[in-house]
This record gives structure tokens, sequence and C-alpha cells, in this order.
């Protein structure tokens, strides 16, 4: 088999899975937004601060250490970025250096960042991925989709998705599709002005 050929056979096997995801986690949970201003691109939801449902506290291992557990309540206090991703979904490759770069300039407003890996053949796979991109924060091991289903409402409905969890540990906002630095900072600094005010 060619190389052109195995390059198709990889590319529309990815598509797939994507597809796949996407339609499991509609199954699971859907949210109905409206995408903040300035912001056009779909998927994208400010949740207004009263109807901001809790981001659920399920412990799941720590991918590379199973006999760790996890969750977002690890963080309590802090504004957390939750984002799901896969080795195998490109658009995630794509965003994984920018949500690095904003993790670390965000470290120091009480902003941490949770990955969570999911639908993974193997842990291997999401392993490779986080030393190729030097990920500096932990993630979640979730093959069978069990946190992203937990956000039930408010959460993400494709891949790769983004979840942010206000100080209070509540869903302030959440989209789905690739993300960037400046979409990341727009966000975060909505949500850490929040925290500011008196």
């Amino acid at each position: 088999m060619s190389t052109r050929v195995v390059r198709w056979v990889a590319a529309a096997f990815a598509v797939g899975v994507v597809a796949v995801v996407a339609v499991v986690l509609a199954a699971r949970g859907g949210q109905t937004c409206v995408a903040p201003e300035g912001m056009v691109m779909p998927g994208r939801c400010i949740v207004a601060a009263d109807d901001r449902p809790p981001a659920p506290t399920t412990s799941l291992p720590v991918l590379g250490d199973q006999s760790t557990q996890l969750s977002v309540e690890a963080f309590s206090g802090d504004i957390v970025v939750v984002n799901f991703w896969g080795s195998w979904c490109a658009p995630c490759r794509t965003e994984q250096p920018d949500l690095n770069l904003v993790a670390a300039q965000y470290r120091d407003q009480g902003v941490s960042f949770l990955g969570v890996d999911v639908n993974e053949f193997s842990e291997t796979n999401g392993l490779a991925h986080e030393a190729e991109f030097a990920i500096p924060y932990p993630s979640l091991w979730d093959p069978a989709l069990d946190y992203a289903a937990d956000f039930e409402v408010i959460g993400p409905q494709g891949m790769p998705a983004t979840v942010i969890v206000d100080r209070d540990g509540r869903v302030a906002a959440s989209f789905y599709g690739g993300t960037n630095e400046a979409e990341m900072s727009a966000l975060l600094d909505m949500v850490v002005a929040e925290s500011s005010a008196p």
C-alpha cells in the first residue's frame, strides 16, 4: 500500500472517530447558548452568572498514573480550564501550543488547566501526545467519555472541546472546536475580572 493511500486511510479514520465522539457527546448532553459578543464561531457559549451549573466533581485516573485520581475539586478556588482532547484529533494538535502558552500566561492569576484524554485506544498514545507537546498540566484518562458525559447540559459536543469553570466551581463558558490564544485569553480575562470585581 502506498504512503499516500496510508495517509488517506488514516485521515478518513480520524474523521470518523471525531464524528462518533461528537454523536456520543451530543446524545449525552446538549447546550443552548448565545455566542459571546465579538465571537462568531459556532459552539461558543458564555453562561450568565445566575445560570451556571456546577461542574462535575467526578475523579478519574491521571493519564500515566492510574493510581492517582484527580478532579476539578483539586483546584478549588482557581478558575479551571478543562480541555478535552485526543492524540487522534488533528484540531487538538493544532490548538495545543496555544493552550500551553495561555496556561503559562495565566498561572499567576489563579487559573489552572486540566486536560481530559478521551476515546484513546491506548494510554501510550496519550502519553506520547503529552510528551510531544510538553503539556505542562495533568490530564485525566477518560477512554469511555465518562467525564465528558458528567458535564450534562453545558458540556462538550465535539472534539476538541473546552470548558471554563469559575472560582465557585460552576461552568462559566463552554465551547467546542479548536481554540487559540486570543480566544482563550478573552474568555479568561472575562472570568478573572468577575472574581476581581468588588
